[in-house]
């Protein structure tokens, strides 16, 4: 019966672009590394980004960074040397968007450029014009397709945590068992499978 629960969320429509957005998407750990710009990861589906979750190895969330916010300040370990930014890409205008999450004192606006025009080299986005902004600190929405790169002009990048780094979306909302639809759906979740083989006595 579980087989069959697939084709149930496929048939009332479930999908990325229209009714579920991501609610978290993991990060590669870059403990230092000799580079400038290095791609941490890259959104699959569309996320409302809050912030950064920290996990340890059971899952459990240990921290979360409010965007724009010195990790330290809010006790959490993750080093971010120097900057992490959201790469959008090009829109119908050829015009890419480059979003700074988090950016250390020692960051200048020369490395996050430098390490933007790298980026768009790397994607084969040659023509492309961009803008490098702030991240609005209450939250943003980024499309699918968005791309984390974590830069430095020092010659080392770091983006490491002794936990799993994720960026945060909103909470994932409770579901209301109630709700017949989502009943219906728990209930097969929950039903195991029954052997139909039949056996005789001799």
């Amino acid at each position: 019966m579980k087989r069959i629960l697939p084709a149930v969320i496929a048939a009332l429509g479930f999908s990325c672009g229209t009714i579920i957005h991501a609610q978290e998407q993991a990060l590669t750990n870059w403990p230092t590394q000799d580079g400038q710009n290095f791609q941490v990861g890259q959104l699959a589906c569309p996320l409302s980004v809050q912030g950064l979750n920290i996990r340890d190895s059971s899952g459990t969330l240990t921290n979360s960074i409010p965007l724009l916010t010195d990790p330290a300040s809010v006790q959490a370990t993750t080093q971010i040397g120097d900057t992490l930014y959201a790469l959008i890409p090009p829109d119908g205008t050829n015009q890419a968007t480059a979003v700074i999450m988090y950016q250390a004192a020692s960051s200048t606006s020369d490395e996050v450029n430098n390490a933007v025009q790298d980026a768009l080299k790397h994607n084969n986005w040659f023509d492309a014009t961009f803008v490098v902004r702030n991240i609005n600190q209450g939250g943003e929405l980024l499309p699918a397709g968005t791309e984390f790169w974590v830069c430095s002009s020092t010659g080392f990048v770091t983006f490491t945590d002794s936990g799993a780094i994720s960026v945060a979306g909103p909470p994932a909302p409770v579901a209301d068992t109630s709700d017949p639809g989502i009943a219906s759906l728990l209930s097969l979740t929950n039903t195991t499978t029954t052997s139909n083989i039949s056996t005789t006595t001799p």
